[in-house]
């Protein structure tokens, strides 16, 4: 009975032997997987930040290029404020003048319904 038992004893160390190795072998292919999971998701990591920092670039870009366009639709509204005033200038000039020498032109308005009539 003693051979037996060393036997069945033998027996079940080499199920407990095969059934961790399995494991094992079970594990390290789990490590793989994660390893190549976590490998892809660094890369999509890497791409997003590099598509994170191309679209900063390009804020910023369109900043400097929003700044310059204000810049220059002010200069151009102090062009035309200072072109109006320089016109109101003249005109205002002129009215002086006109007024001075009394030289008026007077304008009349024809009555439409007698233009109607006439025709």
């Amino acid at each position: 009975m003693s051979e037996s038992f060393e036997k069945s004893i033998v027996s079940l160390l080499e199920e407990h032997v095969e059934l961790a190795i399995s494991t094992v072998q079970q594990l390290r292919a789990e490590k793989l997987d994660l390893e190549a999971e976590v490998a892809r998701l660094n890369s999509d990591i890497l791409q997003r930040d590099a598509q994170i920092q191309d679209l900063e670039n390009r804020n910023s870009d369109l900043n400097s290029e929003l700044e310059l366009e204000k810049s220059a639709t002010a200069q151009e509204r102090d062009d035309v404020r200072e072109r109006l005033e320089n016109l109101m200038d003249v005109l205002s000039a002129s009215n002086e003048s006109t007024a001075d020498t009394g030289d008026e032109i007077s304008f009349t308005a024809e009555n439409p319904t007698e233009n109607d009539s006439e025709a």
